[in-house]
């Protein structure tokens, strides 16, 4: 009998040791008449916890005011937690921990919350995030392109993307290759696409989504594919002769203006698919044609 007691009492231990200690977060919701809810997901060490022995739990000077534990939505392919925190009064200081059941670990959240009373934050799709490090909240395109198919031109203002393609490019069902903020996602509605593995009709401009790493940003894009592509090549001044810009164009007859400084220097037709401006003084030049503005340098070489 008492060896069996040992052995019973060594498997506690063992078992203890191996699957931690879940703490004992709760609250007495009768002590309460308001509340404040979270549609969240919980992230420990850049790792997003899937357990549903996983829990976080919200604070008021050491008091707990309510937690929760993952849950698996099957229908998003997504785990998350649904918080509903209490209080008697607005304007408390909340704060957050996240136990990672895995490594049987406790961690603060540094990012706090002021209690609202019906207030609520996040949604399936665009979710709160309890995370200890905090994720980034940058939602950037900083890469577009297309996987089997060349751009001539790029240019990027602010949210908004135009590509430069051959004429007589099909466009219907391109496979667009980018590249995001670290952590961040694309998304078509709410539909996440996957860099290099997806199919996308750019006959029209297309709105896209990126969702932040930390899921509290949400940027619109739009990327616009163009036909008839422009390509640039310059030669830089030397001594004895000026500089010279050379542009390849689709479609002859077509006009090219050559500015510096905002003023008008001259302006030529593509003729066989091409013009040239020579003799250019060393400086910044901008290119204009077919709406595709391009910027060039022209230095001064010995």
């Amino acid at each position: 009998m008492r060896n069996y007691k040992h052995i019973t009492l060594l498997l506690f231990i063992i078992s203890s040791t191996v699957f931690g200690q879940s703490p004992d977060w709760s609250v007495n919701e009768n002590k309460f008449q308001y509340t404040m809810s979270f549609e969240g997901f919980l992230n420990a060490d850049g790792k997003t916890l899937t357990s549903a022995n996983d829990k976080v739990a919200a604070f008021v000077n050491g008091e707990c005011r309510g937690s929760a534990s993952v849950l698996y939505v099957a229908t998003e392919k997504k785990y998350v937690v649904y918080l509903t925190v209490f209080s008697n009064t607005d304007g408390e200081i909340i704060n957050f921990k996240i136990y990672d059941s895995a490594n049987n670990t406790v961690k603060e959240v540094a990012k706090t919350k002021v209690f609202e009373n019906n207030k609520h934050f996040g949604d399936l799709f665009q979710s709160y995030s309890f995370a200890s490090p905090a994720l980034r909240n940058d939602a950037e395109i900083v890469d577009f392109s297309f996987k089997d198919l060349k751009t001539a031109t790029k240019i990027v203002d602010g949210s908004q993307i135009t590509l430069y393609v051959a004429k007589g490019a099909n466009v219907s069902a391109l496979n667009a290759v980018f590249e995001l903020s670290a952590g961040a996602g694309l998304f078509i509605g709410t539909t996440n696409k996957i860099s290099g593995s997806n199919t996308i009709d750019f006959n029209n401009p297309v709105q896209f989504q990126v969702l932040s790493e930390d899921q509290s940003v949400l940027k619109q894009w739009t990327v616009t594919v163009r036909l008839g592509s422009a390509i640039f090549y310059k030669k830089d001044a030397v001594c004895y002769a000026g500089g010279v810009v050379k542009v390849l164009y689709d479609e002859n007859d077509t006009l090219a203006t050559l500015t510096r400084g905002g003023v008008k220097i001259t302006a030529q037709t593509i003729q066989n698919g091409e013009t040239v401006f020579n003799n250019l003084e060393a400086g910044k030049y901008n290119v204009s044609i077919g709406g595709i503005n391009k910027e060039i340098v022209i230095n001064q070489k010995q």
